[in-house]
């Protein structure tokens, strides 16, 4: 067409919104009408201080500019008080010289605070945070993997002439192992724009098959975006998922994901929603953040992933929101009193201030810390102080490390070169050791090995039900879980190639018998959902019915037990009971900045017979992660000394894991329970269990 996206994104057609957002709009504009001579940008400033929750996006929809135009105007990149006064000061400290650019100034930031991120030095001197993230400054590595990216750089240089682009496509064909992230390190471009590159959306022969198949019986039209063929190929393969759209049309999976159509739920999901949104509409002006706030506030049990579904967002957008992440007072008390004690420093990072809260509340988990620094747990639980091990496994983990060193690989390709040199290192001590999340090695296919006999066995199931053209992974486990009942969510993810969770969840896995499922009906019946979140109606359903379990609560709600179990409403316990634990809380309360697990530690300590079960109840927390606390894995004095005479003749070897030793451990005392062998290796019975030495027949 002659034409560059920008100018494409431009045209009013091409920027086509709902009529009732459009309506919005409108009104806002109508309000705020652009003055004589007035900019497009001075318009949308305008409009911004008459109505304070506009986005950026909507703003540029009513003046008719690019979103980015919009988005790097300070108007719309208001920070808290707190934040302004931390920015302003480190602005105040290294100013910006005559002469220097925004970009050159940003570099100067960043050397004088290391710590301070992209988005920071954007606000300060008034830039794009995308465009200050891609500058070789906010891109800094360690010293260990800049070598490594430098000697993948010399391995294949870029050529006279070549693009980045280009580049990074030559890097991955070089490299083939090579991430996104590290080669637009070494390109110098923005990761997100090296991920949408078709060289680095690369799948099986057998997955590319299938989404060719896709896109053959669904092409794209002339003048169609990616987003609208996206949308159509979702309605004519309503199984397909956002991340093979997305590899179909050439973008990102979470541009993809936060389209409606793949946003689609139950229909009594919908009409619950759609209540919902009746009962607490958005008001003129109101931006989709603001709308989900007073959505919980009008319905406190309301997920962000059902607000997300209602604005029209993303969760990951609506979770990190204040509303969104209340705590019980007394928890708030608690994070509240850690952090006066070990209170931001100016120019402190929220990471750099977790890891120091880390370092005077050892106890302190992700979770707790993200609530106080005002982040992602996810983003806390990936750092490395947060990812702490025992001096003993750290020498364990640096050993297998120094056997089979990175070498210039990536994390993922370290990972499966450690697991063909230890073939009982388990994901997550992988993660550790190459530092990485354990979710993104454990699914990898290094780590989903099962035996030749189990191999055999899901072959056969495959070979039987075999995955048709077009069909996704998901629909064809549902094919394998109809043609085998007795499938197991584990095993058909190891066929289809997709992680158990995922699997799990889908209702072709959740089945129950016949009479349990007329049962559970019946309770339905009883004590129909009201409109309110799962959680209400499981707490509903459990006051009605005060002997159904977690479990039966969770199939009629279509979710999972743990999010059920932990609910307060689920741990009941007689009047009898719950006196006793009231007075072993009141003997051992908890301190001022103890956490939970702390906290059931001193119970354990006070009252040597507590079980996990009543300690989790007392602190308000799930019994398995206090069942793992080293306080609540003790055994008799006699049991004690039985599993040190059994470690004593089969100690643990150099470099050994503590799956390969519970091994070596059951070889030579057949009769060894897992119980006993996690209790002696110091790892939990579940993962022991699992070994094939402990589930020999």
């Amino acid at each position: 067409m002659g034409a560059s996206t920008g100018d494409l994104v431009n045209r009013a057609a091409f920027r086509t919104v709902s009529a009732q957002d459009q309506a919005r709009l409108d009104e806002i504009a109508r309000q705020t009408p652009r003055q004589s001579r007035q900019s497009k940008g001075a318009w949308a400033d305008a409009l911004k201080a008459a109505h304070p929750n506009l986005s950026a996006a909507d703003a540029a929809v009513i003046v008719g500019v690019v979103k980015r135009v919009i988005a790097r105007r300070a108007a719309y990149r208001t920070v808290s008080a707190q934040d302004r006064a931390r920015l302003d000061e480190i602005a105040r400290q290294t100013p910006q010289l005559p002469g220097q650019s925004k970009g050159a100034w940003a570099d100067a930031l960043k050397a004088a605070h290391p710590d301070l991120s992209a988005a920071d030095a954007a606000i300060i001197v008034g830039a794009v945070k995308q465009d200050i993230a891609k500058r070789a400054a906010f891109q800094t590595v360690s010293a260990q993997d800049q070598a490594r990216l430098d000697e993948i750089a010399a391995v294949t240089p870029r050529l006279p002439g070549q693009s980045k682009g280009a580049w990074a496509d030559a890097l991955k064909a070089a490299h083939p192992d090579l991430s996104a992230a590290d080669a637009a390190i070494i390109v110098n471009a923005v990761k997100q724009d090296i991920a949408k590159r078709t060289a680095f959306q690369t799948v099986s022969a057998q997955d590319h098959a299938r989404l060719d198949e896709i896109a053959r019986q669904t092409p794209q039209l002339q003048g169609q975006s990616k987003g609208a063929w996206a949308d159509a190929l979702k309605a004519a393969h309503p199984d397909l998922s956002a991340a093979d759209a997305a590899a179909i049309v050439g973008a990102v999976k979470r541009v993809i994901a936060r389209r409606a159509a793949f946003q689609t739920v139950s229909a009594q999901d919908q009409a619950r929603l759609d209540e919902i949104a009746r009962q607490t509409p958005r008001l003129p002006g109101q931006s989709k953040g603001a709308w989900a706030d007073a959505l919980k506030a009008a319905h406190p049990d309301l997920s962000a992933s059902d607000a997300a579904i209602i604005v029209g967002s993303v969760k990951h957008n609506i979770v990190k929101r204040a509303a969104f992440r209340t705590v019980s007072a007394q928890d708030q008390a608690r994070l509240d009193e850690i952090a006066r004690q070990t209170p931001r420093q100016s120019r402190q990072s929220k990471g750099a201030w977790a890891d120091a809260l880390k370092a005077a509340h050892p106890d302190l988990s992700a979770a707790d810390a993200a609530t106080i620094v005002g982040a992602l747990k996810d983003d806390i639980a990936v750092r490395a102080a947060f990812r702490t091990v025992s001096a003993q496994d750290r020498a364990r983990l640096d050993e297998i490390a120094a056997v089979t060193p990175r070498q210039g690989r990536s994390n993922a390709a370290w990972a499966d070169a450690l697991k063909a040199a230890h073939p009982d290192l388990s994901a997550a001590d992988a993660a550790t050791i190459v530092g990485a999340a354990k979710d993104e090695i454990a699914r990898r296919a290094a780590f989903r090995t099962v035996s030749a006999q189990d191999q055999a066995r899901l072959d056969e199931l495959a070979r039987q039900t075999p995955q048709l053209p077009g069909q996704s992974n998901a629909a064809w486990a549902d094919a394998l879980k109809a043609a085998h009942p007795d499938l197991s969510a584990a095993d058909a993810a190891v066929i289809v190639g997709a992680i158990k969770q995922d699997i799990a969840k889908r209702a072709a896995f959740r089945t129950v018998s016949a009479q349990d499922q007329a049962r559970l009906d019946e309770i339905a019946a009883a004590t129909p959902r009201q409109g309110g979140s799962n959680a209400a109606w499981a707490d509903a359903l459990k006051a009605a019915h005060p002997d159904l379990s977690a479990a039966d609560a969770a199939t009629i709600l279509g979710t999972f037990r743990d999010d059920i179990a932990r609910r307060a409403a689920f741990r009941t316990v007689s009047a009898q009971d719950q006196a006793r634990l009231d007075e072993i809380k009141a003997a051992t309360p908890q301190l001022p900045g103890q956490s939970k697990g702390a906290w059931a530690d001193a119970l354990k300590a006070a009252h040597p017979d507590l079980s996990a079960a009543d300690a989790a109840i007392v602190v308000g927390a799930v019994r398995r992660d206090i069942a793992v606390r080293t306080a609540f894995q003790t055994v008799s004095a006699q049991d004690q000394a039985r599993l040190d005479e059994i470690a004593r003749q089969t100690p643990q070897l150099p470099g050994q894991s503590k799956g390969a030793w519970a091994d070596a451990l059951k070889a030579a005392h057949p009769d060894l329970s897992a119980a006993d062998a996690a209790i002696i290796v110091g790892a939990s019975k579940k993962r022991i269990a699992r070994r094939a030495a402990f589930k020999v027949i």
